[in-house]
């Protein structure tokens, strides 16, 4: 059955992307989970125009933040988290935290682990073929 996609689905597909998948997996799991659509005709039509207008939303936060990444990576973002006396945290600091902290979407920062103790660390703030380095410090509360 061919579907349209509302969501990202891991090995499946990205949103509004128009996949065939098994009959099955259609009608008992994503249209009634509101993850998919039966992609007829009209479906086609009204999605293809969403994902225009959102193409180009996106295209015009990027190059905001382009514009923007030079102040952001001379800035020094602190996060606040609890820790033990040896200085490790009882919860992870992720990407998310860090762009909500930062005001940047997350999928454009990179770290290779989540943050796990007190001190000065540094993530990447990449946006299409440019990257900063950005400096986080996490105190304990």
């Amino acid at each position: 059955m061919k579907i349209i996609l509302l969501k990202d689905l891991h090995k499946v597909g990205k949103k509004y992307d128009i996949v065939q998948v098994a009959d099955g997996y259609a009608l008992n799991s994503l249209i009634p989970n509101k993850v998919a659509e039966v992609a007829t005709a009209k479906v086609v039509e009204k999605y293809a125009k969403l994902k225009e207008v959102e193409s180009a939303a996106r295209i015009l936060r990027e190059e905001e933040l382009v514009k923007e990444l030079v102040t952001i990576a001379e800035k020094e973002f602190v996060i606040e988290s609890k820790a033990n006396e040896q200085g490790h945290l009882f919860a992870s600091i992720h990407k998310e935290e860090i762009g909500a902290v930062m005001g940047v979407d997350p999928i454009y920062i990179h770290i290779n682990a989540p943050i796990k103790e007190v001190g000065d660390h540094m993530v990447t703030v990449r946006v299409r073929d440019i990257s900063k380095e950005v400096k986080i410090v996490v105190q304990a509360k």
